[in-house]
């Protein structure tokens, strides 16, 4: 997949992706359209291309970027101020003014131009596929990872926006100007029609070319994860979370996964963060990255927990003289000292031998995601894959959607919770295990993978937990009293400005 589909992308992402990044972008002029959807392989790089913007974004930032700032800098894992003027300091701050944010933009753009794109592919597999493809099995497996990809990307919006415009169609400007924000429950229409439809018609497996495309359990783990979201209590506010009780629909799918085969808990922690592919048996649903090529499509994601200091430690050239973001006191105290999460996750002193940053540092940061042996020709280009699920989340999500109802035993629960202790090398004793309990657990477990915002939110405590966290930890008194508003971020400037009163901006914001 990372050759195969992500370097035959990028070239194709310029022919085919407007210069105008706005929602209300115009569709390409029709004989391109129809110039290019004329061979099998043409639908390949425009399924490519769409992969392309919906995993790696449609600029500097992708998904994983997009998770670690507007996930794990939110939350009580880092206290991420700063004396200078950051995009991410508003974001950890719960501003009302950043309606302009670059992140909080990149996540509403791109998240449209892959929607824009699998709508388009959608409409030409339509009209031309039955002609141009030499198998149905071809047609429909892109087909489906149309729908996924769509799916993703709605879900992705509506997580973060609450209510959006829905549009499962092409358009040209003027159609999109007349679109205003459809009810979230409209949206997860759309998202689990196209999951449903897609997963019957997606591959169980792919090979080690194939390596990234979206699987049949890819599938099956981010169903399971909107229906969890949509049974999470509402807080009052239209995000999301509608309070419904499906916890026994995500338990099915998450099930289906675990029962497949075709993956493994882990015996080591930090393994997981540095094998890739198919060997890796933890993998999911990944993000793939290269690096050291001659068009690199390498990553950036690390960099965005990371601290220049450290980064010369490991003797890395500069990354941009990145500020820390420290890690949070409390979040550092739950840890035993010999957790190997802790251990292989973040470094708490580290020497830099000489140059600009000479020194000794213990101001922790995270390391997950930082390996030198895969650092390629500067901060943008990491060949470090990016586990949007693994194998041990499913596992533990199965475990909430147990202590929720929706199937298993909590002799399951303690077993899976004691399963991940043992391989963090600390005491495996849990017994009758509650949901604070299994909230901090993955708290342990997934920090800088950008799952912890979406976990406080489902805990249904996120407005208490982030209040008593910044008394706890806000000593300068930068963050803003957390309510439930701040759950959602603001719809962008650019979209409430673009066409006057289409759109109300999230309350709370101004």
């Amino acid at each position: 997949m990372k050759k195969y589909i992500y370097l035959m992308a990028s070239a194709l992402l310029f022919a085919l992706t407007s210069c105008d990044d706005e929602l209300n972008q115009l569709p390409l002029s029709q004989g391109t359209i129809e110039n290019f959807y004329a061979t099998p392989g043409d639908f390949v790089q425009a399924r490519n291309a769409t992969y392309s913007i919906a995993f790696h974004g449609a600029g500097t930032y992708g998904y994983a970027n997009r998770v670690l700032n507007l996930s794990e800098t939110r939350s009580d894992n880092l206290y991420a101020t700063t004396t200078a003027s950051r995009d991410w300091e508003g974001i950890n701050s719960f501003y009302t003014s950043i309606s302009s944010n670059t992140y909080v933009r990149e996540a509403y753009t791109s998240n449209y131009n892959a929607i824009y794109k699998a709508n388009q592919l959608l409409e030409k597999i339509a009209e031309k596929g039955d002609a141009i493809f030499t198998t149905p099995a071809d047609k429909t497996s892109m087909i489906a990872e149309a729908r996924f990809l769509r799916a993703f990307c709605y879900f992705d919006l509506i997580r973060w926006f609450g209510k959006v415009p829905l549009i499962d169609r092409t358009m040209t400007a003027q159609e999109a100007s007349k679109i205003g924000r459809s009810p979230v429950a409209k949206v997860y229409e759309l998202i689990i029609s196209d999951l449903q439809l897609a997963i019957p018609d997606l591959s169980p497996a792919y090979d080690a070319a194939n390596f990234g495309r979206v699987t049949k359990y890819g599938a099956k783990s981010l169903l399971g994860l909107v229906y969890m979201t949509r049974s999470s209590p509402t807080y009052g506010i239209d995000g999301a979370m509608l309070g419904l009780n499906e916890w026994d629909k995500a338990y099915k799918e998450l099930n289906d996964i675990k029962a497949s085969g075709l993956f493994a808990f882990s015996a080591d922690y930090d393994p997981i963060f540095k094998l890739e592919g198919l060997l890796n048996k933890e993998n999911v649903l990944t993000i793939p990255y290269t690096q050291n090529i001659s068009t690199p499509v390498g990553g950036n994601f690390m960099v965005e927990v990371g601290y220049e200091p450290y980064f010369a430690s490991v003797n890395l050239s500069a990354q941009g003289a990145l500020e820390a973001k420290p890690i949070s006191t409390g979040f550092m105290n739950m840890f035993a000292a010999t957790d190997k999460r802790k251990i292989a996750g973040i470094a708490t002193s580290y020497t830099v031998a000489s140059g600009t940053y000479k020194g000794s540092y213990t101001l922790p940061v995270f390391k997950k995601y930082i390996d030198p042996t895969r650092y390629g020709n500067g901060r943008e280009d990491w060949g470090v894959d990016f586990m949007v699920t693994r194998y041990t989340d499913v596992l533990m999500l199965m475990a909430e959607c147990t202590l929720h109802g929706g199937g298993g035993t909590q002799a399951d629960v303690d077993a899976i919770v004691n399963q991940v202790r043992t391989r963090a090398g600390v005491p495996a004793n849990a017994v009758n295990i509650n949901l604070d309990q299994l909230f901090d657990e993955r708290r342990k477990e997934f920090f800088s993978e950008g799952t912890r915002w979406f976990d406080l939110i489902r805990s249904g405590k996120a407005v208490t937990i982030m209040n008593t966290w910044r008394i706890a930890e806000d000593t300068g008194n930068k963050i803003r009293t957390i309510d439930n508003n701040s759950l959602l971020y603001p719809i962008p400037l650019q979209e409430i400005l673009a066409v006057p009163g289409l759109y109300e901006q999230n309350p709370g914001y101004d």
